[in-house]
């Protein structure tokens, strides 16, 4: 047996050696099918690591826990911005956390509950009058008369800009009436007037002017409820940056540092921020990229974003400052900071620069900052809109996934603050309204008599009153309405204080499940599910691919997607193969008959053509396999850049580290080699059939 398998061998050596472009053509195939398999699905074998590290690592957890009576599924990056998904509600997060803790496998549970707000901005006008009110509150002439300037400089171009307007307006009578306006407040009068009556001339310039700069565009919030301190205990990637995280007991928001950076900061910052990303990041060119181009088109446009900040010296500094810079010898501000934001390629490098080190210390560069009390605005789940004054403990981002937006889409606000967001009411503001029940003595209504119990049996629903006032009457009804007690008192329901212990009880959307052994995922979810059925608690249980939503399955669509074009790629590389053993039977017909006349048997013939597909497949697939894990190694070590902020948060990071496993290694090639030996089936048995009279027969 094993000097016929020499012998086989020997031959199979010889025959590869003597047929040399089917050798190459078949290894080549071979090699090319075995690099492809093991780079390809160890790409995508690290892609879904580093994915599921971002995903799990950053607000899913393991697992995902969400009413059953959801009518949509649960999407924590796949549903639509600023959309809300109608996924019920856990009215009794206790009960949930517990039973789901008896599970020997579960660490953690964090409430969760995630709704998008909005938060509505000014314009560069109300801020300038905003600072304008209070230089003129304050006194200081030397100051006010500086910043009379500055107004009346930002009023001038604003007063051209309605020009220019009114030449193409379809109503020309609302811009002449703004352009009267604006003449009102650059006339000598008004200001003379600003210094006798103060407050009537601040009012007109709030009120007439500011609104001529329009509206900047409201800013959406998705923002997420939770505990603030378990949230950071259990999701190891999320560190505050800038701050602190929102202490317990206190109403507050975490913003998130890509946020705040890419959709809060002074737009003209924005700006420069974006083209220095696209021209020195992404090695791309103003003039080449559409993008780019747009965003250097729309910044001279934004200059009022800086002039109006720059008043007194500061004004006096930046103008003989920029005039040296540009080289020009215009005194005008603004016209200076349209020249300075005008950007091509080739000044770009040395204008950013400037403009943080010179310009930017002199602006304000976001809206609000970490210490600030801002006013979230959301719908209700009752369809009224809910405003909650949140102070902003800090800045938030995950680590190695800063530049992604996806990470960083979440605000995140104490679960108190997210219920009366929601609609809930606190614990502070029911005991308030039980409070006003007992003062005013509510009584139950009658829902058939709600006429006669509130107006007496008999009553005339609309009356006329000639001969008493309406503050009288409001008294009387005041004191009716008391029983002659004292006039009621309102306080405010939101204090910014609460029971830390409400954080972990009451109503949520969904809660993060923590496991403590990750490989036990699936058994796991299965034993809670039956867990919760048998609490009779009314849940989906869910891992963290579905709980990502269109995100999570990516990886798997891909992996579908490549294991397909794959088997599509060895099928036709396999009937290539096929062709050239085919051929090659053809031209050794003659040899084979000879081998056949001196008693060669059809066994022989069919284990010498395995032996040749054997030989060259395991050759062609192991150097295929070396060459793919060589690469793989070799980026492993160098990484690969994510060419996108999206690819960033699949690779969990700037640059991915692909890994390969010695399995997949030595499995992929072994699996190519039998496929080849499958094929090899046909032409083989063909061969083993030609008889000794073939090689008597002439080659024609």
């Amino acid at each position: 047996m094993f000097e016929q398998l020499k012998v086989l061998l020997l031959v199979a050596i010889r025959n590869l050696a003597l047929h040399k472009v089917k050798t190459l053509v078949v290894g080549g195939i071979l090699l090319a099918g075995s690099f492809l398999v093991v780079f390809g699905l160890s790409l995508l074998g690290s892609v879904e690591s580093t994915m599921s590290q971002s995903i799990i690592g950053s607000v899913a957890g393991h697992l995902q826990v969400y009413s059953a009576e959801a009518r949509d599924d649960l999407a924590l990056f796949g549903s639509g911005f600023f959309g809300r998904d109608d996924l019920g509600e856990i009215p009794k997060f206790e009960d949930v956390k517990a039973e789901l803790l008896k599970n020997p496998n579960v660490a953690n549970v964090v409430p969760l509950g995630f709704e998008n707000a909005l938060l509505a901005r000014g314009n560069v006008l109300d801020d300038l009058f905003e600072r304008f009110r209070a230089t003129v509150k304050s006194g200081n002439q030397t100051e006010i008369d500086s910043s009379i300037e500055v107004v009346k400089a930002n009023l001038s171009n604003i007063r051209s800009d309605l020009e220019n307007e009114l030449k193409i307006s379809g109503v020309p009578a609302d811009i002449k009436k703004q352009i009267a306006d604006v003449d009102t407040a650059l006339s000598n009068e008004f200001w003379a007037k600003l210094k006798q009556d103060s407050e009537t001339s601040l009012i007109f310039l709030e009120s007439k002017i500011a609104p001529l700069s329009g509206e900047k565009e409201p800013l959406y919030l998705r923002y997420m409820g939770t505990n603030p301190s378990q949230f950071a205990d259990v999701f190891k990637k999320f560190k505050v940056i800038d701050g602190e995280n929102i202490p317990a007991g206190e109403r507050g928001i975490l913003l998130s540092n890509r946020i705040y950076e890419t959709q809060i900061k002074n737009i003209v910052a924005r700006g420069f921020d974006s083209l220095r990303k696209g021209l020195v990041e992404q090695r791309k060119t103003i003039a080449g990229d559409v993008a780019l181009k747009t965003t250097a088109t729309d910044l001279p446009k934004q200059y009022l974003e800086v002039a109006v900040y720059l008043t007194g010296s500061k004004r006096a500094d930046i103008v003989a400052s920029l005039k040296s810079f540009l080289k020009a010898s215009d005194d005008n501000l603004e016209t200076l900071v349209k020249q300075f934001l005008t950007i091509d390629d080739k000044n770009f490098a040395e204008r950013y620069d400037y403009f943080y080190k010179k310009i930017a210390p002199e602006i304000r560069l976001y809206p609000f900052k970490v210490g600030d009390t801002i006013n979230l605005r959301s719908y209700t789940r009752s369809g009224y809109l809910k405003t909650v004054p949140l102070k902003i403990y800090g800045l938030y981002q995950f680590s190695g996934l800063e530049s992604s937006d996806l990470a960083g889409a979440f605000n995140f606000v104490d679960m108190v603050s997210y219920r009366e967001l929601y609609g809930r009411m606190s614990s502070e503001g029911q005991k308030e309204l039980d409070e006003l029940r007992k003062q005013i003595e509510v009584k139950a209504v009658e829902t058939g008599s709600i006429e006669d119990s509130l107006f007496g049996a008999g009553a005339q629903i609309e009356s006329r009153s000639e001969n008493k006032s309406s503050a009288s009457q409001a008294q009387q009804a005041a004191a009716a309405a008391g029983g002659g007690k004292q006039t009621l008192q309102f306080k405010r329901a939101v204090s910014g204080k609460y029971d830390p212990r409400e954080l972990d009880s009451g109503l949520i959307i969904n809660a993060a499940v923590l496991l403590k052994n990750p490989r036990l995922l699936s058994i796991t979810r299965l034993e809670l599910e039956s867990q919760l059925k048998n609490a009779k608690l009314n849940l989906k249980v869910v891992d963290w691919k579905q709980a990502s939503g269109t995100l999570g399955q990516l990886v798997s669509v891909i992996r579908a997607v490549l294991l397909t074009a794959v088997g599509i790629i060895l099928i036709v590389a396999m009937a290539i193969i096929n062709n050239a053993i085919m051929m090659t039977t053809l031209e050794r017909t003659r040899e084979i008959g000879t081998l056949r006349a001196i008693g060669a048997q059809r066994a022989f013939v069919l284990r010498m053509f395995f032996v040749e597909t054997l030989t060259i497949s395991l050759l062609a697939t192991l150097a295929g396999s070396l060459l793919a894990v060589t690469l793989v190694s070799f980026l492993g070590v160098r990484g690969v850049a994510a060419p996108s902020d999206f690819v960033s948060f699949l690779f969990g990071g700037p640059r991915l580290y692909p890994s390969v496993s010695t399995g997949l290694a030595f499995v992929a090639p072994l699996i190519v080699a039998i496929l080849a030996q499958i094929f090899t089936m046909y032409p083989a048995f063909m061969a083993s059939r030609i008889s000794p009279a073939a090689a008597m027969q002439d080659r024609e």
